[in-house]
């Protein structure tokens, strides 16, 4: 048994590919979906979203958004709110539109 370049030696010319010599081309890079976005711009041709979520930005610091927040009755945690991102003003109106005397834990 040989060893990996014993191999590659006894293999006809024809069996080794050339090296290529074309070019490489710089192809633009285009931010992901799921790339951080350093502005909340929605695309062409987006359908219009509700106002109040969209009007977020103060100062042109994006509001911090998370996907669970979760929601208190008289100081005790009753259950988590689970979903889309939101801003905290937009999880207290979802969780008051439940229980009106509701409020969301800071973490």
């Amino acid at each position: 048994m040989g060893t990996l370049l014993d191999l590659i030696a006894g293999l006809p010319p024809q069996a080794i590919p050339a090296a290529s010599t074309a070019r490489l081309e710089d192809v633009p890079r285009t931010p992901a979906a799921n790339d951080t976005q350093a502005v909340l711009v929605p695309p062409p041709n987006a359908p219009a979203r509700n106002v109040e979520r969209s009007t977020t930005i103060t100062k042109g610091v994006p509001a911090a958004r998370r996907n669970a927040w979760t929601i208190t009755r008289g100081g005790r945690p009753i259950c988590t709110v689970c979903g889309a991102p939101m801003t905290r003003d937009e999880a207290l109106a979802e969780a008051r539109w439940g229980w009106s005397d509701a409020d969301i834990l800071e973490n």
